[in-house]
């Protein structure tokens, strides 16, 4: 009988070595249940791909949903395999949305953007992140965002590693709570988050004018963590 003996994987913080790895499994997170990543549209015209872009964002520190130190890193083997990002939410942030727009003249300066194609970004930016968007208000102390598991690792319990690796974040920070969100239609990771959170709030499609699937948030207290 061939017996597997599985071991936990490690878990450590991102590093700047680390980027390249932010920025695919950033790709991996964004594209259920739609198929694609709704950065490739936002792109269109830049002349810049997806993955040379999110690696700009991280290593200008331009992401408003985790900066490099705040995301965990699990690794097998001594390769990284999945990740998440577990963070303070801003209280008034500035902008809304994935991106800095703050940071978005370093960005543009970074990947050799005309005035041009840095406006033209800004402005499909602002068409998709702007509104109502009192979806994005914060349901906890922390906030987990960007979780992903490199494809050909999936189905080996490291979604549920990286949400116990959240939550032991957490309490070293001293939260009380801890929140994260899903796109309806993405049904893997909703059926992941009911195991260890419950469920805060719903916006139908009807709350997007149908232009959307809707979401749920979630949340859980880090003092009763549900198993």
């Amino acid at each position: 009988m061939n017996m597997q003996h599985k071991i936990a994987p490690a878990v450590r913080a991102a590093t700047v070595q680390d980027i390249p790895f932010l920025a695919k499994m950033d790709v991996e997170a964004s594209l259920p249940p739609f198929g694609t990543s709704f950065w490739d549209e936002l792109l269109e015209g830049t002349g810049t791909d997806t993955l040379t872009f999110l690696e700009t964002m991280f290593r200008e520190g331009a992401s408003n949903w985790g900066a490099v130190p705040d995301f965990l890193i699990l690794e097998s083997d001594g390769a990284p395999v999945a990740t998440c990002a577990v963070f303070p939410p801003e209280p008034n942030p500035t902008n809304e949305g994935p991106l800095n727009l703050d940071k978005l003249d370093q960005i543009a300066w970074a990947l050799c953007w005309s005035d041009d194609i840095r406006t033209a970004f800004r402005a499909a930016y602002e068409k998709v992140w702007s509104g109502d968007t009192v979806f994005l208000k914060p349901q906890a102390d922390l906030i987990v965002e960007t979780v992903a598991v490199a494809p050909d690792h999936r189905g080996q319990g490291f979604g549920t590693a990286l949400m116990h690796a959240a939550f032991a974040r957490g309490r070293t920070l001293g939260a009380e709570s801890v929140g994260i969100m899903v796109i309806h239609g993405n049904d893997g990771a909703q059926a992941l988050y009911e195991k260890h959170f419950e469920p805060y709030a719903t916006f139908h499609s009807a709350y997007f004018e149908h232009q959307f699937p809707g979401l749920t948030k979630y949340r859980a207290s880090l003092t009763s963590e549900k198993e």
